[in-house]
């Protein structure tokens, strides 16, 4: 009996291989059936080669292109950093004698080409005036007040404020 158990046992644990095997065959012949779609001679090798060509000219073009958006981007923030204003001046004072407190001041703003503006506030008891002055290239085409003067060549110079 006890070897009947045991041929019982051995035919059963050969029946589960040999599904097992029947299952594996199936799902790579499957998958071979679905390389060999891909290739038109029915030769696996070159099938394979040809889609690992295709994914390599694609990662080539996807690097190209990503590259060229990337320069691209770049190049248009540079461009954009130049001619935005963050250079500053400020300059306070006092516009009239009978004034005080340095109520009155000079604000240049300028980008890299120093283009920009002067903006001066002149306070007095009785007005307050303000004026506005274009820069072209760190030059104005009027005379400048003395505190425009600093504050402009404190923006060129890129300097901390100051106080007069």
């Amino acid at each position: 009996m006890d070897n009947n158990i045991l041929f019982i046992a051995a035919f059963a644990i050969l029946m589960i291989l040999i599904i097992i095997c029947f299952i594996t065959t199936a799902i790579n012949s499957s998958k071979i059936s679905t390389l060999m779609d891909y290739s038109d001679e029915g030769d696996i090798i070159s099938a394979l080669k040809d889609y690992y060509d295709k994914v390599d000219d694609l990662s080539k073009t996807v690097n190209e292109t990503s590259d060229a958006v990337l320069q691209s981007r770049l190049a248009n923030c540079e461009n954009e950093s130049n001619i935005s204003l963050k250079k500053i001046g400020v300059v306070n004072f006092d516009a009239f004698d009978d004034v005080k407190g340095k109520l009155s001041f000079a604000l240049a703003i300028l980008n890299n080409n120093n283009d920009g503006i002067i903006l001066t506030s002149l306070y007095g008891h009785n007005s307050c005036n303000t004026y506005i002055r274009e820069v072209t290239g760190g030059q104005t085409p009027i005379k400048l007040l003395d505190e425009e003067e600093k504050a402009l060549n404190q923006a060129k110079n890129n300097l901390k404020r100051i106080e007069e």
